[in-house]
Formats: structure tokens, C-alpha cells, sequence
């Protein structure tokens, strides 16, 4: 394809085309996902702890699936924000709530940074979390961010379908996995399968249930 090049100009060719192509990729990627955002059939709500009236621990309990509850922290700041994604259709029942306002969709993600997930398995009933003792401390305030992902699919007959996760990104692997190893600290009865898979962090950002993660709550 090249023969017409010496041997510096192909490779500096070849070199141009695949930065090209990676580019059209990303292009791609966030026109998608643009789309997707544009067509969304959710809510992403705030929680205000303090107005709610009562834990957020327990309204989230009395909140029907399908939902996804988020305990995140953003790249800019250390501020613990609470987030309730649910499906449109169900905004109204909520939003006259005291401590529920509608937010913006957000992302945890550092655009050029590492990431590192985790997920948890085995749990049988609403996982035994205390919100307010999550360890956050190894997140810094500018660059780096967390989102623990409670996604609550459906109900069955035995119970609620849960996936429960972990994301973190920062601007160096050793950033990254050292928020983690303090986060995995407040799930340590359970068994925690971390994962970097672009698979799983898709399915993070999108809110996409897995069933590989799945696993059956009663609460």
C-alpha cells in the first residue's frame, strides 16, 4: 500500500491513520453517547441528607425498582453528593419530596486519567453499609473521583435484582488504586471482584444492569 514511500513516511503515514481512526472512534463514542443522553428515559435526582427527614439509607429503601442509587464524589472538590436515578415517568411521586431536586447528568470519569471498578457479590439482603463511614480520604480534590453504584433492576419472587459497584478515576494508576484499596475497606464481609474492563465501566456510566454481577436483595 506504501510502495510509493520510503521508510520513515510510511511509518509516519500508518502512525496518522491509526491516531486518525482512534480519533473517528472517540468521535463516534461521544456522538453516541450524546445521543443516548439526548433520548434518555431518566432522571438523575439530588439528595439533600439533611432535608430529607429521615437517613438516606432508608428512603432509598422505600423507593421501587427499577432505580440506581449513586454515593459519588466529583473531580473537582471532596463534597459526598448523593444521587437517585429513576425512570421519567416517576419523577412526579418524587419531586416534591423535601431533600429531592432534579440534577444535572455527571460523570465521575477523568477524561485522560485511569480507571478501576469493582463489584460485589454474594449479598442476600441490602448490604449492611454505613454511608456515612465510607472512607473517602484517599480522594483528592481535583482530578480524581468515585461513584459507588446501588442498581436495583426489578423485582422477583425472590427478591429485588441488585447490581453493586465501584468506579474510580484519577490521573495515575497508583491514584487509582490506592482510593480503591481504602473504599474496599467498607465492604469488607463481602467479596469484592475488582475489574478495569472498559465492559464494566460502560455499564457504569450507562447504568446498564449485569447479570453476570447480579445478585437477589430482600429488604
Amino acid at each position: 500500500m506504501f510502495d510509493f514511500l520510503g521508510p520513515v513516511d510510511a511509518i509516519s503515514a500508518i502512525t496518522l491513520l491509526v491516531v486518525a481512526g482512534f480519533g473517528l472512534f472517540k468521535l463516534i463514542q461521544i456522538y453516541t453517547h450524546k445521543i443516548y443522553l439526548g433520548n434518555k428515559d431518566y432522571v438523575v435526582l439530588r439528595l439533600n441528607p439533611i432535608s430529607l427527614g429521615k437517613s438516606v439509607d432508608s428512603f432509598i429503601k422505600s423507593i421501587k425498582p427499577p432505580f440506581s442509587f449513586e454515593v459519588s464524589i466529583h473531580q473537582l472538590g471532596k463534597d459526598v453528593s448523593y444521587y437517585l436515578v429513576v425512570p421519567r415517568k416517576r419523577v412526579k411521586e418524587l419531586i416534591d419530596t423535601p431533600g429531592v431536586e432534579e440534577a444535572h447528568e455527571y460523570s465521575v470519569f477523568y477524561s485522560t486519567g485511569q480507571h478501576v471498578g469493582a463489584y460485589i457479590k454474594g449479598i442476600e439482603t441490602w448490604p449492611d453499609v454505613d454511608l456515612d463511614r465510607i472512607d473517602f480520604s484517599k480522594v483528592n480534590e481535583v482530578g480524581e473521583g468515585v461513584t459507588i453504584q446501588f442498581l436495583v433492576n426489578k423485582r422477583t419472587r425472590k427478591g429485588n435484582l441488585a447490581n453493586l459497584r465501584i468506579a474510580v478515576s484519577a490521573p495515575s494508576s497508583f491514584q487509582a488504586n490506592e482510593i480503591m484499596a481504602s473504599l474496599k475497606n467498607s465492604f469488607l464481609k463481602y467479596k469484592v471482584v475488582e475489574t478495569s474492563s472498559m465492559e464494566f465501566l460502560r455499564e457504569v456510566s450507562l447504568r446498564e444492569f449485569s447479570e453476570k454481577e447480579g445478585m437477589s436483595w430482600q429488604y
